[in-house]
């Protein structure tokens, strides 16, 4: 007889498919792999033989030769798979070296020239709306640095159209009031100097130093009777009729710039909307709350420099009436423009303001040195960390770097909006690249 495992208290036939007590095994599964059904159908062919002949070997003995099959399956079918892996590397190779045959030296220079081209072609265009590409680079940036103040009136309870209006009337004011500060002095004393010139040369004959230099060599009667001088009406005339050009195009782009950024600031939150959602919808989420923080520094960067440079105005015209310097308002106005370029522009306005104090006299000279250098620490070590203490926090290095980078590249307008931009990337460094790089 089939003697029963001593542990489970089975026999071989109860492993046998058919029998009455047998296991319900799936043997062979249809839907299993050929090899595995081949291996199932063997053991189960193994086990009908032991139970059709009557051995009555014992199930230690039955179990050994299974495993011993199934190693013999398991070999073969790991030897198939060596073979299948072999020769899917030779055709591989093959088809590589036939590529490599195949590779045309025309064609790869003909699609290269013609994306040198192509990438030509969109430099030349960028290169040709350069100017407006600046226009609507300034509105944005005038947009950012005013919502700000358009969502402080919004809080206030004031409906979003009426504080867009607000604002922006008030930049309007601001910006009569400067060119009404700059403009008349400028046409007065050019005027004055053009109409004086020749009576200015014969006065320079009182100077004894100049009197025996121009005995030596003629130097006064030769620039009396230069063509500049004898012509200098007409030179005048088109001087004039070329700085006109010159103001009509600066009002015109004032203009473009005013209206695009009423337009950027009316529909702010639209237009944030929309650029979120060229964003991907997975990453949507961590773009928006970036793009927020980006926003919200840059605008409360450009905000507190607004207030900053007011101050650096207001100050240097007050300082200007009161030591009698010439046209105060037009050096506040100038103060207060050069003072939105951090670090440089206020040393700039220091100096500037002691030099046309030296032309009045020692003493105001003197004192517009001292008087501002005072200015320049109370705005640098108290008015600025106090204004700027929510916003990002830009190194003196990567200013100076921003404004000679922006100024190479686009001038006056470029030092002008190089330090908010160097703000965002410095933010995204921040934010983006070092969170990665940790992360590594």
């Amino acid at each position: 007889m089939d003697e029963p495992d001593p542990k489970t208290g089975r026999t071989s036939r109860d492993l046998v498919p058919g029998n009455p007590g047998a296991d319900p095994l799936p043997w062979p599964a249809a839907d299993s792999d050929p090899a595995d059904r081949a291996t199932d159908q063997a053991v189960m062919d193994e086990l009908r033989a032991v139970e059709t002949t009557g051995k009555r070997s014992s199930l230690r003995d039955t179990i050994g030769l299974l495993v011993t099959k199934l190693t013999a399956a398991e070999r073969e079918m790991r030897s198939a798979d060596e073979a299948a892996a072999a020769g899917r590397l030779a055709g591989s190779a093959v088809g590589g070296e036939g590529e490599k045959r195949v590779f045309s030296a025309f064609k790869a220079g003909f699609f290269g020239g013609v994306g040198l081209l192509l990438a030509y072609m969109a430099y030349l265009s960028l290169d040709t709306i350069r100017s407006t590409l600046i226009v609507i680079a300034v509105a944005a940036l005038l947009a950012i640095g005013l919502n700000p103040a358009v969502g402080w009136l919004v809080r206030r309870g004031l409906r979003r159209g009426a504080a867009v209006a607000t604002v922006f009337l008030v930049l309007v004011a601001a910006i009569a009031g400067a060119v009404y500060a700059i403009v008349p002095p400028i046409v007065t004393q050019l005027t004055a100097f053009i109409g004086n010139l020749p009576s200015i040369l014969s006065n320079l004959l009182d100077n004894p130093t100049i009197k025996n230099l121009d005995a030596k060599f003629g130097i006064i009667k030769q620039l009396q009777d230069s063509d500049i001088v004898k012509n200098v009406g007409s030179g005048a005339a088109s001087g004039i009729l070329s700085g006109a050009a010159t103001v009509a195009g600066i009002v015109f782009d004032l203009f473009v710039v005013l209206i695009l950024t009423l337009y950027f600031l009316a529909g702010f939150p639209q237009i944030k909307a929309a650029c979120y959602r060229l964003a991907p919808a997975s990453q949507r989420v961590r773009v928006t709350d970036l793009g927020d923080k980006i926003l919200k520094q840059m605008g409360g960067y450009l905000s507190g420099a607004t207030i900053i440079a007011i101050q650096a105005g207001l100050v240097a015209g007050l300082f200007s009436a009161i030591v009698g310097l010439p046209y105060p308002w037009a050096i506040a106005l100038g103060a207060a423009v050069l003072d939105f370029v951090p670090v440089v522009g206020p040393i700039i306005v220091g100096v500037s303001i002691a030099l046309i104090g030296f032309t009045q006299s020692l003493t105001i000279g003197i004192v517009a040195a001292a008087f501002y250098l005072c200015q320049h620490l109370f705005e640098a070590y108290v008015l600025y960390p106090r204004v700027m203490r929510r916003t990002v926090h830009i190194s003196s290095g990567a200013v100076i770097v921003a404004i000679l980078v922006g100024g190479a590249l686009l001038g006056v307008t470029g030092a002008l909006l190089a330090v908010p931009v160097a703000a965002g990337v410095q933010l995204i460094v921040r934010e983006v690249v070092m969170p990665i790089q940790e992360g590594r």
